[in-house]
């Protein structure tokens, strides 16, 4: 673990200096990859750290009857087996399982579903999720898996080389991107950008792009006013480019290519050199080579700085209309 360089950490309101001894910790770590010993069948691995908690055998069963919901596909088996007898996941979940037979105030989990497969990562973070609710134990739970990070934390801090971009719940790192790295960070696809020119006409403000004309209402002209760039970047989710009729649409393109998805279908197409994709219902049906009329949901549009990246807050209402 790292060095406490500066400040204190607490936990359960009691300052503390982290540590790995088991001896009456209050907080257990589960790392990328858990290195079990290969003379101990998986309940052995559970049962030593219990027992300095005053647990015995049975209790590590009941705790696990109680914990360990479908943690594993057949939990007896694995208990009565031996590292080398168990996958790089099943040996992961062994891990899992001795650091919850603690019953500690804080989990530290270091990618603890990285060596999963796709599938069964899924399910574990349903999994985890519902033993966070039971335990009602802090979790820190690094992962550079976003989708993770969305599906699993009550906040999320982004961070880039050492340094905290935003913390937030997931809707306000979603919704409310404090920068383009974490819009373009979180979410996938990634939010589209867009590069404008900010125009004054008569008494009204307008963002103008190579292939449309964005408007600003009042209220985003006053957000704006003291903006003084004559350059913006304007950011919108791939699901808030939407699909519309020719008469109504911000500009039109050729799709570049469709990815079908089941539920859904992702769009790509380059507009002005850059290659956007939209996550659009499953029908109608798009192919390579189509057509395709697109306007933004005005209501879900960001707004950046293009030199420094931060976002721009303004209240987000705009009308758009094609350039002519």
């Amino acid at each position: 673990m790292e060095e406490v360089t500066e400040g204190t950490i607490f936990i359960d309101r009691r300052g503390c200096v982290p540590t790995f001894r088991r001896k009456r910790q209050r907080e257990h770590g589960v790392p990328e990859l858990r290195r079990l010993a290969t003379h101990d069948g998986a309940r052995q691995h559970c049962l030593p750290i219990a027992a300095e908690e005053g647990a015995t055998e049975t209790d590590v069963e009941r705790i696990g009857a109680k914990k360990w919901p479908d943690l594993t596909e057949n939990r007896v088996n694995l208990l009565d087996r031996y590292p080398a007898q168990l996958s790089g996941g099943q040996q992961q979940r062994v891990a899992l399982a001795r650091a919850i037979a603690v019953d500690p105030k804080v989990f530290l989990m270091d990618e603890p579903l990285s060596n999963l497969d796709a599938k069964l990562r899924v399910h574990m973070r349903t999994e985890l999720k519902a033993i966070h609710h039971q335990t009602h134990a802090t979790t820190i739970f690094v992962t550079h898996d976003q989708s993770e990070a969305m599906s699993m934390a009550d906040r999320i801090v982004v961070m880039r080389e050492g340094r905290i971009e935003q913390v937030g719940t997931p809707e306000e790192v979603y919704e409310q991107s404090a920068n383009m790295f974490v819009a373009s960070f979180i979410g996938l696809p990634p939010t589209n950008f867009f590069q404008v020119l900010v125009e004054q006409q008569d008494t009204s403000l307008r963002l103008r792009h190579a292939q449309f004309t964005l408007p600003l209402t009042d209220e985003q002209a006053a957000g704006l006013k003291e903006y003084t760039k004559d350059r913006l970047v304007v950011g919108v989710r791939p699901e808030n480019i939407l699909l519309t009729t020719e008469e109504q649409a911000l500009f039109s393109v050729d799709a570049l290519v469709v990815e079908p998805q089941g539920s859904h279908q992702i769009i790509a197409f380059r507009i002005d050199g850059d290659l956007i994709k939209v996550v659009a219902p499953a029908y109608p049906k798009v192919r390579a080579g189509e057509r395709i009329h697109l306007t933004f949901d005005s209501h879900r549009i960001r707004f950046f700085d293009p030199d420094t990246e931060q976002a721009i807050e303004v209240t987000r209402h705009a009308t758009a209309t094609t350039s002519g």
